[in-house]
């Protein structure tokens, strides 16, 4: 089984299971620039990622003026 990575029309795989930082470090992402949601929960860098987990990685965006 693996662990599915959902951001716009790309899915990324990992077949290993192990917390969402480290799964950001093994997928090549910054980890500031995604809000990570499983089962339409936000999801910390410490939660342990499991076989069959679905994630959408939301991109930041900031801007913007006073």
């Amino acid at each position: 089984m693996t662990i599915k990575f959902f951001h716009r029309k790309t899915i990324y795989t990992l077949d290993k299971e192990m917390s969402l930082k480290q799964a950001y470090k093994e997928l090549g992402l910054i980890p500031e620039s995604y809000l990570a949601v499983r089962n339409n929960e936000m999801i910390t860098e410490s939660e342990q990622l499991k076989h069959g987990d679905e994630i959408k990685l939301v991109p930041v965006i900031s801007g913007g003026s006073i």
